[in-house]
């Protein structure tokens, strides 16, 4: 057990860690460098190539976070990430990009409402 709160405290700090470096350089005007840590933080959570998330719709991310049964903490995160890349795709002009990550990271933080149904 003690393992498994280990892990999941450094995974919340890594992934943490990428986000908080991508809103920094995303107001700094930086495009692409903020998606692309946004992204390593996403794979770092759900162990795919990142680049896959952008592939699945919002329902299919939520049942994949769920078969791997992470910790609230790190959901809130790949939420958070799913932001950051909207904001991202939004500064570069891409709306429906940004868009559909916006819809990802609703979906995403809706699995944390204690209300839903299974």
């Amino acid at each position: 057990m003690q393992y498994q709160s280990d892990y999941v405290l450094r995974l919340v700090e890594q992934m943490g860690g990428l986000i908080r470096r991508a809103l920094i350089l995303l107001r700094e005007g930086d495009g692409q460098t903020p998606y692309e840590l946004s992204e390593e933080a996403i794979g770092l959570a759900l162990d795919i190539e990142p680049a896959l998330v952008t592939k699945l719709s919002s329902q299919s991310l939520a049942s994949l976070i769920e078969m791997n049964n992470l910790d609230d903490r790190v959901v809130e995160l790949v939420a958070e990430a799913l932001q950051v890349q909207a904001d991202a795709l939004d500064n570069a002009g891409e709306i429906i990009g940004a868009r559909m990550r916006r819809e990802q990271a609703a979906t995403v933080l809706s699995l944390l409402d204690p209300n839903r149904a299974n």
